[in-house]
């Protein structure tokens, strides 16, 4: 029989390789032109099965991102005995091989990817360098490159009326590391306000945690680049568990069906209201992406707890684990493949259908099967690759490749 101890670091060793692949999935995805999300209702259920069912797979991704800061936060102060200026240093001289060296090195390499053969052209053969530079003002400067490159949801407004607009580094995957490296070097804020008292949840923790679900389920945005609303509440989140000895395969595995009930009716109505293509979808969202990750911890935690007497759930828990190492990997890899198969798809689509846009609204009304083919190729490929990748790099260059995985 399995500890409670022993099930959570299971939990959390068996969802990183998919959380990964998740991650892939939402790059992936395409919207249809011409479709309105917002009007599922007037449209009918099933107009356009395509659209219908990529919406339903983006919408189901929803968790990845917070589940990623639950698990980091909780990870960061598990087994605790004490804290003290001391134990801060070592953990975040522990947090510069392990986030901010991947992050920089990552960054780079795709800066290379994009601009490298200009560089080389301006110095072999003389070209002119206002290309490069155009490039990089683009995208904020050399600085700017490896924090704030892009902007995202320009126009977007809060529930404030203020701004939405949120940026991203050049490697938009990695806006999560970004964020993680901000939240983790706020870390002692997060133990003195969350930290439990005489064994207690203290009433400042609780006042703290209701605080920051505010500005998360208000979707309050922020000014500063890398200080966001969801990366403070569910890294406190995860934090106020393990600073409070709850252990995250149990604490919501009780109330698991209820949990699941919820989330089902929170997917059906934020699908049925446009997700993030209406107001009041994003104003679901947040309360669908909870009850979703809760479920998701859930659902691994049934996984570990029943691997233990079936032999396929074994089997396929250690298959999983075993390429928890690569999570890394395909997260900050699949970028650079993303636009190449997209193009491959494409003409593939092309040549079988007429249209090279696999996003064309006549597209997916004539031929909804290969919209979805060409959407599901697109993960199995970019995944595999990465998988492909790291295994070359892990036998030719196991170093580099420890580096580049932040191990």
């Amino acid at each position: 029989m399995q500890n409670n101890k022993s099930v959570t670091s299971e939990v959390i060793s068996f969802v990183r390789f998919p959380m990964s692949v998740i991650v892939v999935i939402i790059h992936c995805f395409f919207p249809i032109k011409g479709w309105r999300y917002d009007q599922l209702a007037d449209q009918g259920l099933g107009s356009n099965v395509a659209a219908e069912i990529l919406l339903s797979s983006r919408l189901l991704c929803s968790f990845v991102v917070i589940c990623f800061f639950l698990i980091s936060g909780y990870l960061f102060f598990v087994h605790l005995q004490n804290w003290d200026a001391k134990v801060w240093k070592q953990k975040m001289s522990r947090r510069i091989w392990t986030l901010l060296i991947p992050y920089f090195l990552w960054n780079t390499l795709y800066i290379i990817y994009c601009i490298g053969p200009d560089i080389v052209g301006c110095i072999l053969h003389g070209n002119p360098w206002g290309g490069v530079k155009e490039w990089v003002n683009d995208h904020g400067g050399w600085l700017g490159l490896y924090w704030n490159a892009m902007a995202l949801g320009k126009g977007q407004i809060d529930l404030w009326g203020n701004p939405a607009q949120s940026t991203v580094p050049v490697l938009l995957p990695l806006y999560f590391i970004r964020n993680l490296i901000v939240v983790d070097l706020l870390s002692p804020l997060f133990y003195f306000l969350l930290r439990s008292r005489n064994q207690r949840v203290s009433p400042c923790a609780v006042m703290t945690l209701l605080v920051l679900a505010f500005l998360y389920f208000t979707q309050t945005s922020f000014i500063i680049p890398g200080f966001t609303a969801e990366a403070f509440f569910f890294y406190g989140w995860g934090a106020f568990l393990s600073l409070n000895r709850y252990e995250l395969s149990e604490v919501f595995y009780a109330k698991r069906w209820p949990i699941a009930i919820v989330t089902l009716c929170l997917f059906l109505v934020d699908l049925y209201a446009g997700f993030l293509y209406s107001k009041e979808g994003k104003m679901i969202l947040p309360f669908f992406a909870v009850f979703e990750l809760m479920t998701a911890v859930n659902f691994a935690t049934w996984i570990v707890k029943r691997s233990s007497s079936n032999r396929r759930l074994s089997a396929f828990k250690k298959w999983v684990m075993g390429w928890q190492n690569a999570a890394f990997m395909v997260f900050a890899l699949h970028f650079f493949f993303l636009s190449g198969v997209v193009k491959l798809l494409n003409k593939v689509g092309y040549a079988l259908t007429g249209y090279y846009d696999v996003s064309n609204m006549g597209m997916s009304n004539q031929y909804p099967y290969l919209v979805i083919m060409n959407y599901l190729l697109r993960i199995v490929l970019i995944v595999f690759l990465c998988m492909i990748v790291y295994v070359f790099m892990h036998r030719l260059m196991p170093r580099v490749c420890k580096l580049l995985c932040g191990r």
